[in-house]
Order: C-alpha cells, then sequence, then structure tokens
C-alpha cells in the first residue's frame, strides 16, 4: 500500500475553525482547524456527494448543508442520512508545516 506525506501548507495559513478544501491524489479532501487540532477527511458526504466545505462546523463535526447529516471529525462516522463513514486521513505538523497523510486504497 502506497502512503504518501502532501503538505497542504504552514500552520500559519490556517485559522481556528476553519475548513479548508485540498485536492490531493485526484481525491477532494478537507482540511479542518479546531481547538488547536488538525483534522482531514474526505470532503463528500457519504449520502450524496454533497460537499462538505460548503456546510457547517460544528463542536467535533462538520455538517452536510443538503440533507444535515453530521460526520465526526476523529473518526468519520456519520448521522442519518449518512449510514456510511466518511474516510479520514491522519495529520502531522514538522516544523510549523501541515501534512496530511494519504493511503491509496
Amino acid at each position: 500500500m502506497k502512503m504518501e506525506k502532501i503538505s497542504v501548507g504552514n500552520i500559519n495559513d490556517f485559522v481556528e475553525d476553519s475548513m479548508t478544501a485540498f485536492e490531493i491524489a485526484n481525491r477532494s479532501v478537507l482540511v479542518i482547524l479546531q481547538a488547536g487540532q488538525f483534522y482531514a477527511l474526505e470532503d463528500k458526504c457519504t449520502h450524496d456527494n454533497g460537499i462538505l466545505h460548503d456546510g457547517e462546523l460544528l463542536d467535533g463535526a462538520v455538517k452536510c448543508e443538503r440533507h444535515g447529516a453530521k460526520f465526526n471529525l476523529t473518526t468519520g462516522a456519520g448521522t442519518m442520512p449518512a449510514v456510511k463513514k466518511l474516510r479520514i486521513y491522519q495529520t502531522e505538523v514538522v516544523d510549523g508545516e501541515v501534512f496530511v497523510i494519504y493511503q491509496e486504497l
């Protein structure tokens, strides 16, 4: 399984409670900074492929604007109507640079 560490910017490029979309390996990935922690997850709702960066950032979750499904930032678990989990990516900060750890499935 191929694993890659991809830079998405400097830590100062992100503000607290922000959601930033990136294209990584032909996939839309959403990077979130909340409570000083970086999270990265698939940027599409598993219910109907709604774009999550257009939704709302809640405490520990992101809410899809289309039908209200909420996805846990740590586990990717969703609420109805989304029954399938989101893909979660590991993040890492090294010398002020933010990385998403991407693994091919």
